[in-house]
């Protein structure tokens, strides 16, 4: 438990670096924030025994701020509590400043997330890259059907987006925080294994379990063949190599 000016934040592991307590006026906080990156939270401070959170990360944290302020691009639950309590109930704060591009910034935001209770959080998902602890509403899931079974339902049917909204969307040349930048060798396995954690089984043409590995990477690497060709045998159930069958292993 931190307490800072009669503000509680209750979280073993995640304390503020940083706290703006004036989001009525935020041009007050452009030069500590803007262009830097890092993961934050808007605390509703109007209940002393209870502070709801919004958690989130941004490579601009300035911009993010003026985007919830602004009610653009925002959480709808913080929104419909901003509205009912006002900006002056709200404080934003730094739980971690992105200073290494090798970091994956959703993963630190995931586990702050994690490090609070979920039912204090204006979040809808446990995991920043997921909809790990959200379920759509049987209304919002009409709606989806609906959008995606006539296209002009679709709320872009007819539309373009405008020059703010393709600036959200692309970062073309030096506003790609990678410009100019090659990941680690390092970090590049990382990305790797992330996005391909299925554990791989090699079985001989007895189904005897010869090997596990962790993913079609590490089997690739193994058999000396491109991962795509593992993924085609692995679908399709064929022998490979006339020798191998390959299959996921269940944990």
């Amino acid at each position: 438990m931190f307490i800072d000016n009669e503000i509680i934040y209750i979280s073993s592991v995640f304390i503020p670096i940083k706290i703006c307590n004036n989001l009525s006026s935020p041009e007050k906080y452009k030069s500590d924030l803007y262009k830097k990156g890092g993961v934050y939270g808007i605390i509703n401070i109007s209940d002393v025994k209870k502070r709801q959170q919004y958690i989130g990360s941004s490579l601009n944290l300035y911009e993010r701020l003026l985007d919830h302020i602004k009610r653009r691009d925002s959480n709808s639950r913080l929104q419909r509590s901003i509205l009912k309590y006002g900006i002056n109930n709200f404080i934003f704060v730094i739980y971690y400043w992105h200073n290494d591009p090798a970091v994956i910034l959703t993963d630190i935001e995931t586990e702050v997330i994690k490090s609070f209770p979920f039912e204090d959080l204006y979040n809808y998902k446990k995991e920043a890259t997921s909809m790990l602890g959200y379920k759509h509403t049987i209304k919002a899931i009409n709606k989806m059907k609906l959008r995606f079974k006539y296209k002009t339902k679709h709320p872009m049917y007819g539309k373009t987006h405008d020059t703010f909204a393709l600036s959200k969307i692309s970062k073309p040349g030096s506003l790609n925080p990678m410009f100019n930048k090659k990941h680690k060798i390092e970090t590049i396995k990382k990305m790797s294994l992330a996005k391909s954690k299925v554990p791989l089984g090699l079985y001989d043409i007895r189904n005897n379990l010869l090997i596990k590995f962790i993913n079609q990477v590490e089997l690739s690497k193994y058999l000396n063949l491109h991962k795509s060709t593992i993924g085609r045998y692995l679908k399709t159930g064929k022998l490979i190599l006339n020798k191998y069958y390959i299959r996921k292993i269940n944990n």
